[in-house]
């Protein structure tokens, strides 16, 4: 029966239907006299243009290079000021260098090395920590924990139990002195040695900078730089001062940039260093984190966005950014244009950013262009009168009077039909022609219909709905829990939804695939019209072999990003159907119709039945059985239908499958099948069973198919106990089963 169902797939069902051809759809005119004003009102709009387009790219490009100088005087006092910053840490930090290194004060003097670094960081409030790392992995600094509180550590290693013990003693501020308050011991893991600023001061003979941190004390964005220290030519140490850099946001804060720009700090990862919002600067911490910095493309403030749409877009490449670049980006949502500039600070990878609206420099120049928009549009009003004027003399009112006798050319009125003259020389000779031509035709009336033509020419016949009858090959595809999915989610599946039918078209597309319609979350697809393809049943089920690949490297991506995750369930089946425009005179429908159609739909939906994700119809597979390898999964019954059919899986493309690859559980499972069929349910089990082991101990196809047949074991016990029971006592016992239904809906199991 199922090498009979291609051939009658292939068979003609009857007589194409093809929609009713007439006259073509009339093409947009337009009026002579219209044409002549529009063609005078171009003129002189195109002359208005050849001044205004020069002086307006004049203008913009003066625009350009006040923005530039602006932007060259802003990035120039951000860069002194972050040059400021440093210097003024390296120097503090030579000054205590050379005062350890000279033995004006004795590092190991704890009042003196104390009452040194507490004056260093009272000396600038920028200042966080100023420290020393012993070589042995001891430590102590001096720390401002804000404007009042301070606190002075001192740490010891113990190298046998790999642990510091510290002393830390507080001092608060009260007016210009410092008081101290209390002491704390506590146990640490912290070993100079092991600290960035300390290998990096080691590892040269100069003053080092470390990478931007946020400072875990204060929760502020800093940085260290540091100074190995020699005494008596040995090493004793590094000296190292840690700064905040707010202050450079606080800079930030005081500069103009324009009427509504700003400036920024970042580095070469594009995380933000310095921003005037200092909040914006850090990324909220979750529970149990720490704070970051945050990254430029993560921010909401909109001209932080501005700026890292223009990194991405290209504009602006940072890797090879060796001096000041202003580009101009243009917001896609507004369609406002911006001036984007970025320069390097000359200390690592910081960068200096700069975003302004090109409206904060445009403004006297729109108000201008307003101006001679509105002196353009009087006098295009002036000069349309006159064409109004000298177009209805010399020609509209001519060629109506010439129209009026062609129409009566045009109905067979030939006797009707006048010579009208014009003092233009081209209209009157058309006029002449026009005559001429009537008294031609007027020869030729006997020979013709003439009431049949007038007719004909007077009404044309409109476009109707109709198609073709073709063997083509459908596809159904839906996701599985997507309804409960929505519920939970609402209207935040939907860019979600977007990026799984982006895909999933491109890869039908790619596959020569003809997207029918989208129904919510399912997509309707077919193949074989309107571009023919012999090979329509290979092609889809390819298209749904690489659809469920993609859609399984995206759960990976969706997994990581903590999105959901989708499931797709895919139906297939070919057979003759009505492909062409079909639907109302106001809307048609490129699609098709037929059983063939309702059936992929419904083998969609018996997917999860069987666990399945791609099941295919019998047609399908005698159409490309040579070129897949698919499992003869079930028989049965369709709803409308008094035969039987077998449904597959499909698993693979033939030529996609390793040489190496193993298939022959599929013959098990088939064998199990036509067991069950024949009702030799234990034999059916042991097949079944064997094809989950084989499959690695999980086959969702196999394990509905045990529990079927326990279903009818138990069924069929039954059902001998009720016939012994009654032969004996010839009572029915009520409510027992007489069989088990295969399955419900449309679509049942025929086993």
């Amino acid at each position: 029966m199922q090498t009979d169902i291609y051939n009658k797939a292939q068979a003609d069902d009857g007589p194409e239907v093809a929609g009713n051809t007439g006259r073509p759809e009339r093409r947009f005119r337009i009026g002579l006299q219209s044409s002549l004003i529009l063609v005078v009102l171009v003129t002189v709009a195109l002359a208005a243009a050849a001044v205004h387009i020069p002086w307006q790219y004049t203008a913009r490009q003066n625009v350009a290079d006040i923005a530039r100088q602006l932007n060259g005087e802003i990035i120039g006092g951000i860069k002194s000021e972050v040059q400021g910053l440093f210097a003024e840490a390296e120097s503090a930090q030579t000054t205590l260098h050379d005062l350890l290194a000279k033995g004006t004060v004795d590092i190991e003097d704890p009042r003196r090395r104390r009452e040194l670094f507490l004056s260093f960081l009272e000396a600038s409030s920028h200042f966080s920590w100023v420290s020393f790392g012993y070589p042995d992995g001891g430590f102590f600094g001096a720390q401002r924990r804000d404007n009042v509180n301070f606190r002075v550590a001192t740490s010891r290693w113990d190298p046998a139990r790999e642990q510091a013990f510290r002393q830390t003693d507080f001092y608060v501020r009260d007016g210009h002195e410092l008081y101290f308050t209390q002491t704390k011991d506590a146990t640490n893991d912290y070993y100079s040695p092991d600290r960035e600023w300390y290998k990096l001061a080691t590892a040269t003979s100069g003053p080092i900078w470390t990478d931007v941190y946020v400072f875990a004390s204060s929760g502020k964005p800093g940085i260290n730089t540091a100074l190995a220290l020699d005494i008596d030519g040995e090493f004793a140490g590094v000296v190292s001062i840690a700064i905040e850099l707010e202050r450079l946001s606080l800079y930030l804060k005081t500069i103009s940039v324009g009427e509504h720009g700003t400036a920024f700090i970042m580095n070469g990862e594009g995380e933000l260093i310095a921003f005037p919002d200092t909040d914006e600067v850090l990324s909220q911490a979750g529970d149990g984190e720490r704070a970051a910095l945050r990254t430029l493309g993560s921010s909401w403030q909109p001209l932080l966005r501005i700026a890292s749409a223009a990194l991405q877009s290209g504009h602006v490449p940072l890797a090879s950014l060796r001096e000041t670049r202003q580009t101009t980006y243009r917001d896609p949502a507004s369609g406002d244009d911006y001036f984007v500039t970025f320069a390097p600070v000359g200390h690592g990878d910081w960068l200096i950013g700069t975003v302004v609206p090109e409206s904060d420099f445009l403004t006297r120049v729109n108000e201008n262009t307003r101006k001679l928009i509105y002196a353009l549009a009087a006098a295009i009003a002036i000069v349309a009168l006159a064409a109004i004027l000298v177009s209805q003399l010399l020609f509209v009112r001519p060629l109506n009077r010439m129209i009026g006798q062609a129409s009566r050319v045009e109905r067979f009125e030939l006797d009707a039909v006048s010579e009208e003259r014009s003092i233009v020389s081209e209209i009157d000779r058309l006029s002449a022609a026009i005559y001429q031509m009537s008294r031609g035709l007027g020869s030729f009336r006997k020979y013709l219909p003439t009431e049949l033509v007038r007719q004909l020419t007077a009404r044309g016949i409109l476009a109707e709905p109709g198609g073709e009858r073709k063997t083509l090959t459908i596809m159904f595809s839906d996701l599985a829990g997507f309804t409960e999915l929505t519920e939970r989610m609402g209207h935040r599946i939907l860019p979600h939804l977007a990026d799984y039918l982006t895909a999933m078209s491109r890869e039908i597309a790619v596959n020569r695939g003809t997207i029918d319609k989208y129904i919510g979350d399912a997509i309707m697809a077919f193949w074989g019209a309107p571009r023919p393809d012999d090979e329509h049943a290979v092609a889809a089920c390819r298209a749904a072999l690489n659809c469920q690949r993609l859609l399984e490297v995206m759960r990976i991506e969706w997994a990581r990003e903590g999105r959901p995750e989708f499931r797709a369930r895919i139906g297939i089946n070919s057979g003759r159907v009505i492909v062409g425009n079909i639907g109302s005179q106001e809307k048609l429908d490129y699609t098709v119709v037929g059983d063939p159609v309702n059936l992929a739909a419904r083998l969609e939906g018996l997917n999860k039945d069987y666990g399945t994700e791609i099941m295919i119809g019998p047609a399908t597979y005698e159409i490309a059985k040579y070129d897949i390898i698919a499992r003869k999964l079930d028989h049965v019954a369709v709803k409308g239908r008094e035969e039987v059919q077998a449904v597959y899986e499909l698993l693979a493309m033939q030529d996609t499958v390793s040489p190496t690859a193993d298939f022959g559980w599929i013959t098990v499972y088939e064998q199990g099948l036509e067991q069950m069929r024949n009702r030799r349910y234990k034999p059916a089990i042991e097949h079944f069973q064997t094809v989950i082991e084989l499959r690695g101990g999980s086959d969702r196809p196999s394990t509905e198919m045990i529990r079927r047949c326990r279903e009818r074991i138990a069924c069929e016990t039954l059902t001998d106990k009720e016939t012994g029971a009654a032969a004996q006592s010839e009572t029915v016992v009520a409510g027992l089963p007489a069989k088990i239904a295969g399955g419900a809906g449309s679509i049942r199991s025929a086993i």
